[in-house]
Formats: structure tokens, sequence, C-alpha cells
């Protein structure tokens, strides 16, 4: 069954006009990277729920001004192409276009259009990802989970009207979309660990709640896709674990979990993509005691040949990295992985590797400790100084297109 799987997949690649080399990307986020760009007291400043997050003190660190670019966003271009990336995965931050409920600030969206050119100028393929995390601060109260983000009615009602807004806009010259970033991975940190927005601990009914009514936003997303860019194409980016089930575990409680976490937001939106994007990083124990994160390249392989087992779509690596501030872990993290990555991209059908991130950068509720970028941002300058490893990614994307 395994082989005429391959060739279903193949056949799907070649109908779809997948026959391109393998795609080599770069993954960002906009709350994460971006500058504000504008100050308090201009009609279009805005905040997200987790500038909310922090000004409750629930946060140790403020994100400030990112790493510049929304601003500096030539700059970055400049490096994916010195890099030899083929493709970019970024966010359009939804606060800052919609800053207050109803009142779109047009200025931002015709910004991030700029950006897009830019790269396809470059030789990149721009992926647009409508949400990565951030909601903006209209219309609930961070503070109280039963109304935040996806299960809010006011995000409900804009959200169909900002999809139409940007897809419109961008109709002539996107052709990837990802409606949503890991939204089981935001839903359990907010909803279950209390590290996210809203800050809610151990509530399993508001963690399925919220994976549930995000997939029913997805879904309107990918419908409105399809009617004002009917050739365009949707992926998931769906957050993957490898489970490790704990010895104690003996009823699989958590192991189960753990593989609801993984699939069911998959199961409810696998009709409405043509892309299974997933972000693999680490093997952990199922277990409601905070325990190490392992790295397990083999790992990666192992959650690929489940995925193409369930629900025999192309596969796309959209974000793999880790954090390391001396770069020798990350580098070595990267080779590994891509090595499991390009001895299997023809058994499950996979379309590319997309690294996490371009530049080390604000890392949510771990502020700035977190370094997973393969550059730093020089802060006197806002220049980018690379680690070690980019050497290593460059002749890796060489090598690879000399082969084809």
């Amino acid at each position: 069954m395994t082989s005429i799987w391959i060739l279903i997949l193949g056949l799907f690649l070649v109908l779809n006009g997948h026959t391109e080399a393998f795609w080599w990307g770069i993954s960002t986020a906009p709350y994460q990277t971006e500058d504000p760009a504008v100050k308090g007291g201009d009609p279009n400043f805005f905040k997200t729920d987790w500038d909310l997050f922090y000004d409750a003190g629930k946060l140790k660190e403020a994100k400030g001004d990112g790493v510049f670019s929304y601003t500096e966003y030539k700059r970055d271009i400049q490096k994916l192409k010195e890099l030899g990336m083929t493709h970019y995965r970024f966010g359009i931050e939804w606060a800052r276009i919609e800053p207050t409920m109803g009142k779109y600030n047009l200025e931002a969206l015709a910004h991030y259009k700029k950006i897009i050119l830019e790269l396809k100028k470059n030789g990149i393929t721009p992926i647009i990802c409508l949400w990565h995390w951030s909601f903006p601060s209209w219309g609930f109260d961070v503070k109280d989970g039963s109304t935040f983000g996806w299960l809010n009615d006011n995000v409900k009602k804009r959200w169909p009207d900002f999809v139409t807004l940007v897809v419109k806009e961008f109709k002539d010259e996107i052709f990837y979309y990802a409606p949503q970033n890991e939204p089981n991975a935001q839903s359990l940190a907010g909803f279950f660990l209390g590290t996210f927005p809203p800050g809610e601990k151990y509530s399993l009914r508001l963690f399925r709640n919220h994976v549930d009514r995000a997939a029913d936003a997805f879904i309107v997303a990918a419908k409105i896709i399809r009617t004002i860019s009917p050739n365009a194409k949707i992926m998931s980016v769906q957050n993957m674990i490898n489970w490790e089930k704990a010895w104690w575990d003996f009823a699989s409680y958590f192991y189960d979990i753990g593989q609801e976490f993984n699939y069911h937001h998959l199961d409810r939106i696998k009709d409405y993509i043509d892309i299974l994007g997933f972000n693999y990083y680490y093997r952990v124990k199922a277990s409601p005691i905070p325990n190490p994160r392992i790295i397990d390249p083999e790992g990666l392989g192992t959650i690929m040949l489940a995925l193409t087992e369930k629900y025999k779509k192309p596969l796309l690596l959209t974000e793999n990295g880790w954090a390391d501030d001396k770069g020798d872990v990350k580098k070595d993290y990267f080779l590994k992985h891509v090595a499991v990555a390009k001895k299997m991209r023809d058994q499950v059908g996979l379309m590319g590797y997309f690294y996490w991130s371009l530049i080390d950068n604000y890392e949510w509720a771990s502020g700035y400790k977190e370094k997973f970028g393969m550059y730093k941002m020089n802060p006197k300058d806002r220049s980018l100084v690379p680690y070690d490893m980019v050497d290593v990614v460059k002749k890796t994307i060489a090598d690879d297109a000399t082969k084809k």
C-alpha cells in the first residue's frame, strides 16, 4: 500500500504544478520580528493580545521593536537571496491592518505588498501566513479565557473581512496561503500551560474548544481564498511533536492527549488544504510535568511517515530549528534534520524544508533569551551578523541545486 500512495502523491504533485526543485525556505512571524512603525497617539497605533499580556504583568520581557523587519525588509530579503532561499513564509499582522475594529490601515497593506514585490524581484516565492499567534487587542479581555481569541465573537465576526481584504489585495501576487500558524500549540500554551495569552491553566475544555474554533476559522479562510483566488494553494502549518509515552502512563492518558494535540486540528481541516505544512522541533515525554526537549532527527522521519499514512497529501516542513546562542548546536541540528528530510523526501512527497528562523527575535514567553536565528542583529546599526551555520546553509542549498 505504501508504494501505491507514493505513486498517488507523485501524480498529485505533477497535476498541481509542484514539479519544481526542492523548496528551501525560512519562516518568520510578524509579532516576533516587526517594529510597530507608528507611535502612541497615531490613529494607526495598535496593540495585540501579547502587548496586553505584558501590560498585565504576565510576561517578563516586552517585545519592543523586535528586529525591525517591517522597516528593514530589504535587509532581510537580501540575506534570503544570499542564502539561496527559494521561498519565504512571513505573516501579515492583523492588528496592524485593523488597529481599530472595523477600520483598516491601507498604508500598512500597501507596505506588505512592497515586501511581496521585493521578494519576487529577488526570485523568492512569498508564502503568506494570515495569523501567527497574535490577535488585535480590540474586542476582548485578555484576562477572560472564555471569550479570548477564536472563542471571541468580535474575532469571529471580523476574521472573514480581514481575510477577504488581504486576499483581494494580493491575489495577483500570492499563490500560497497559510491561514494559520500552529493553532494547536498556541491553544495548549494559552489554555493549559498558561504561558501564552490568556494565561489559563489546565483547562482541557477551553484548549479543545479553542482548537475547534480555530479550525472553523481556518475553513472560513480557505473558502474565501478559493473564491477570490481559485488557483491559489492552501497549506496548514501544524505543530507536530514526537511524543514519547512515559513509563508510568499505563492508560496512555497523556500520550493520547499528545496525539490529539498533533492531529485533531488537522483532522478538521484536511479537506481544505492542498499542502500539509508541519513544524517539527523535538521529542518529549507526554506528561503534565515539564521534562527535557530532546533533539531527535529520526523523529522527523517518524512524523513524516505518520502524516503520509494518515493524510496522503504532499508534505512541507514549514519550521525546524534549535535555540543556541553560540551557533554550533543549531548548525549540527540543521545538518542532521536536513539529512533525514532529503533521504525521505521522495518517499513521503516532501516538497521542501523551511528553517526557523532568519534572525534571533522575540520568542514569546521566553523574550529574547532563546536564539533561533541564522543571524543576530547588531542594535547599533540594525545590520545582521551571521552565525557560522550560514556558510553551511549556503553550501547545502547550492549543492542541492547542483544535483538537480
